[in-house]
């Protein structure tokens, strides 16, 4: 079973990875290789205790483990899916184990494999009898966390069925990203404590090696202490552990369908007047109890929130509340972001809007919805935060951007909805897995850079009221930033209705089938693809964290060195660096965008 299985996903790697996905592929499986030896070079690290090192090691692999739990879910489904095989006669225990089997075949279980060999590195460092236990650890460790992948996935995909297991869905993914994009300041706030010299504390060493994924590592230190009744011990409840995820998995394989979501309430007879009557208001009513009940929605508030208040939130280990104030900005950009496919997420419903001739109320309602659901958390987060930086200078900034990337992101957000509309299924034939309800990823992008965008004008206010001191100038952006949210959302909502009129039924077809209109297929080449990743990847290192954060770090008066190269430098030197790498960033951005926009030639599709 496992050898036919095995077979199976090896044809279907091969017969997929083609074009862009190739070479998404090729850069996770460096940027995992280059993870990995770091891993290693962890265990190898002198100057600092052994027990230093192996309390960062147990972290490490905590940290490894927690990506195979949300990977499966952030990146999609598995190649092969369980619920094809639903309907085999095959024993469920035994379809589990085959499965299994296939899940071992993949970049990132090889990646992981070499990430684990640091244990059997560490163990070298105490002695021959370590190193032997770290072999069959090493083992144990890779078949439990991609078990636990496993499980995960199947968990979330009955949780986020519910809008509480929605908004933890959407939690879990956003804290995913903030990890990953600043995940450096955990680093830093690592440097300042003086923990790498005077070792961690005895609870944190205690918890990262209480979970399973440090049973491993607390086998191969029993075993250099001469302790193997705690070395075997640890080693056999990790396995058992493996036996436990095996059954319940094949236990998830052959249970009854699920149930789907019954939404209950109470039914409201329709408002004869009021703020929101009309069709305008009706469609606003219909938006506002999709945005309270459908857990899609769910997750697409959570995710935002929960990145703004990430981001702002993690300079605070090392004592910086530089961040605080820029909370409700943050959140009104990743906002449009997370609700840039607004009619994909309601699948073919679209035909109802058409059939009825309410493309400009339909949008409209859909705009002001937004508004009314966005609106309040950005304002409640830009008051708490601001009051709680202490940072009053902030103020004008804060109360200046946050409307006019808000409506910039309802008008934008709108527009992208209607233009790049990304197919995805009914609510009823929703996937188990979260994120795969419409690949929003070229979507969310644009509407991220874009937002920033819509800020320029109570910027350029903002800016110039700070070069020449004048309060009354810094205050007055406040009411440019409101004006430009208003103007932003007004004019691409119309034009966004322009197109809905005009393309209306081309997106019910690509709703219902999932390719255009014009039937032709258009790939981007090969070499054009890997220089686009490329740009998008090098140009997101020199803009942000070698531009960006350097400048920040410089005006606040933060000294934080970490891995910023102007932060080595002194004087002028720093100031020139770092704005060259802005430049040199914001240029690779261009080269990415031209080549992600420009329309190779079509074949057609035989």
């Amino acid at each position: 079973m496992a050898r036919v299985l095995i077979r199976m996903k090896l044809a279907i790697l091969r017969h997929s990875m083609t074009g862009g996905k190739a070479v998404w592929m090729v850069i996770g499986g460096l940027l995992g290789i280059v993870l990995a030896i770091a891993t290693i070079w962890l265990s190898l690290v002198d100057g600092v205790g052994t027990a230093v090192v192996a309390d960062l090691l147990a972290a490490t692999y905590l940290v490894w483990a927690l990506g195979w739990v949300v990977g499966p879910v952030w990146g999609g489904s598995s190649v092969l899916r369980t619920d094809h095989f639903a309907l085999l006669s095959v024993p469920r225990g035994r379809l589990a184990v085959g499965l299994l089997g296939a899940a071992f075949v993949g970049v990132t279980t090889a990646v992981t494999l070499l990430a684990f060999l640091s244990l059997l590195t560490y163990g070298a460092r105490l002695g021959v009898l370590p190193a032997l236990v770290a072999v069959p650890a090493v083992v144990l460790q890779l078949v439990f966390v991609v078990l636990l992948s496993r499980v995960s996935t199947a968990v979330f995909g009955v949780v986020a069925k519910s809008r509480a297991g929605a908004a933890f869905t959407g939690a879990l993914i956003a804290g995913m990203i903030v990890l990953a994009q600043s995940g450096w300041m955990v680093i830093v706030a690592i440097q300042v404590s003086g923990v790498l010299s005077t070792g961690f504390g005895a609870g944190f060493a205690t918890t990262v090696r209480a979970v399973p994924s440090g049973w491993g590592l607390v086998a191969v230190e029993a075993a250099g202490r001469g302790e193997w009744g705690l070395a075997l011990g640890a080693l056999a409840g990790l396995a058992l552990v493996i036996v436990l995820l095996l059954f319940g998995w094949s236990r998830s394989l052959g249970a009854a369908r699920r149930a789907r979501v019954t939404v209950r309430g109470t039914a409201h007879a329709p408002s004869r007047g009021g703020v929101l009557s009309g069709r305008t208001g009706t469609v606003v009513r219909k938006e506002l109890r999709t945005w309270w009940r459908d857990p899609l929605r769910t997750q697409t508030v959570s995710v935002p929130l929960v990145w703004a208040l990430g981001t702002a939130l993690l300079p605070l280990t090392f004592g910086e509340v530089l961040l605080l104030p820029w909370a409700a900005p943050a959140l009104a950009v990743m906002a449009g972001a997370a609700a840039s496919n607004l009619y994909g997420q309601d699948g073919t419903a679209l035909w109802m809007t058409l059939l009825t001739g309410s493309e400009s109320e339909d949008l409209r309602g859909r705009q002001i919805a937004y508004l009314i659901v966005f609106g309040p958390i950005a304002l409640v987060v830009a008051v708490v935060f601001t009051l709680w930086s202490g940072l009053h200078w902030t103020w004008p900034w804060v109360l200046a951007l946050t409307p006019a990337m808000l409506g910039g992101a309802a008008g934008l957000g709108a527009l992208i909805s209607v233009v790049a509309l990304a197919p995805g299924p009914d609510a009823h034939k929703r996937p188990d897995n979260p994120l795969e309800h419409g690949d929003t990823t070229g979507q969310a992008n644009l509407m991220f850079w874009g937002g920033l965008i819509m800020a320029i004008p109570p910027a350029v206010v903002l800016i110039v009221g700070t070069v020449r001191d004048d309060v009354v100038l810094l205050w007055a952006a406040v009411p440019v930033g409101v004006v430009t949210g208003v103007l932003l959302a007004w004019w691409l909502g119309r034009v966004a209705i322009g197109r809905l009129l005009a393309r209306g039924p081309e997106l019910l077809f690509l709703m219902r089938t999932g390719r255009s209109g014009n039937a032709v297929k258009i790939e981007m080449p090969k070499r054009e693809a890997w220089l686009a990743v490329a740009c998008w990847t090098f140009g997101s290192i020199a803009l942000f964290p070698q531009g960006v954060v350097p400048i920040v770090f410089m005006l606040s008066g933060v000294d934080v060195k970490s891995w910023f190269l102007a932060m080595y430098l002194d004087g002028a030197l720093a100031w020139i660096v770092a704005v060259v790498m802005v430049l040199f960033g914001s240029w690779l951005y261009y080269v990415a965008v031209r080549l992600s926009a420009k329309k190779p030639a079509a074949e057609p599709v035989s």
